[in-house]
């Protein structure tokens, strides 16, 4: 895991997501293994660690009789912030986090999603520059996470953030790397780019038809892009289909053609779009849970050892050079 850098760790309930991050902060001990963070043992030097780590556990431990103000006063004195910047470093986090109207409510008095908030300004707080935050957003409602999110991106600067959810839109956005785990192994690793197009299925292609008559579209694409093409839904006027990555050399001229034909398919309006995360978090854990194995030789979900091991940003997909698009990070690395 690099600094400057967001560790999304997927998983289903059940996974060892929140077993992970109570090994990594010394709650529970490892049967096995070892992890090294700034050069630190994490294992025999955890005091030493602790110093620059900031948590955000699942669920809210928070002094009821306590406000949030105080609660990053009483945080910043445990991780030595001096008194001299305290009290500016609390209000900054107190606006980034938009606590501000409830900075002086007792905390049994805040709601689900407040708390919440608080959680998390308590883990950034102090300078933490390892920082884990375990379903930060859960219970926050949309424009809350939205703000939450803005906010993670302008605070990784220099700190290592590992963050789990099981908002795949969330992973997506956040995630600079993604980490996908089953039954206690990440089972494939890389940037949501990178899985996507490892594992992905494709495109879909959803179009509106004119009126809800059978359309011979279905057709029509597999004569010209491929007999693969899948029907996947058709509900009232709606109908998407499911097109291999392998056919999208075919694109241009394809689509080229089809805008001039859709009057007579009877096709109002049509849309594409590429896998999504959530598919293939789906597509993942199904080959895991149903164990198949013999199945998983030869398709794209069995990723060889190196390609798993490579950085993500240094991989090229089809013409697109990640490493063209990437910024150097600096590594406070946690190996296993």
């Amino acid at each position: 895991m690099y600094q400057g850098q967001i560790f999304a760790l997927l998983g289903h309930n059940g996974a060892g997501k929140s077993t992970t991050i109570s090994m990594l902060t010394g709650l529970i001990p490892p049967s096995d293994g070892a992890a090294t963070i700034f050069d630190k043992d994490l294992f025999v030097q955890m005091d030493e660690v602790r110093k620059d780590m900031g948590v955000c556990p699942q669920h809210d431990i928070l002094f009821d009789l306590l406000t949030p103000r105080e609660h990053l006063d009483v945080f910043c004195d445990f991780k030595g912030v001096e008194a001299s910047i305290k009290q500016d470093e609390i209000n900054k986090v107190i606006e980034d986090i938009d606590i501000g109207v409830k900075a002086d409510a007792r905390a049994q008095d805040l709601s689900g999603g407040n708390k919440r908030k608080l959680s998390v300004a308590i883990a950034l707080v102090g300078g933490s520059k390892f920082v884990l935050l375990d379903e930060p957003t859960s219970g926050m409602d949309l424009s809350t996470r939205r703000k939450l999110w803005d906010m993670l991106k302008k605070y990784k600067s220099n700190r290592i953030i590992i963050l789990t959810t099981h908002y795949m839109d969330e992973a997506d956005i956040l995630g600079d790397r993604v980490g996908i785990m089953s039954t206690g192994k990440i089972t494939c690793l890389g940037s949501p780019l990178f899985l996507k197009n490892r594992f992905g299925v494709g495109y879909n292609l959803t179009m509106v038809k004119i009126n809800k008559k059978p359309s011979n579209v279905g057709g029509y694409l597999e004569e010209h892009l491929g007999p693969d093409v899948k029907k996947l839904s058709e509900v009232s006027s709606e109908v998407t289909y499911q097109i291999p990555k392998t056919y999208s050399h075919k694109f241009q001229e394809f689509f080229n053609k089809f805008d001039q034909e859709l009057q007579g398919m009877q096709i109002l309006s049509y849309g594409i779009s590429v896998t999504t995360l959530e598919e293939v978090f789906l597509r993942v854990g199904h080959g895991i849970d149903e164990g198949e194995n013999s199945d998983l030789q030869d398709s794209p979900l069995k990723v060889k050892e190196e390609e798993v091991s490579k950085d993500p940003w240094e991989l090229e997909l089809d013409n697109f050079s990640i490493a063209n698009q990437s910024q150097t990070a600096s590594c406070g690395q946690i190996c296993a």
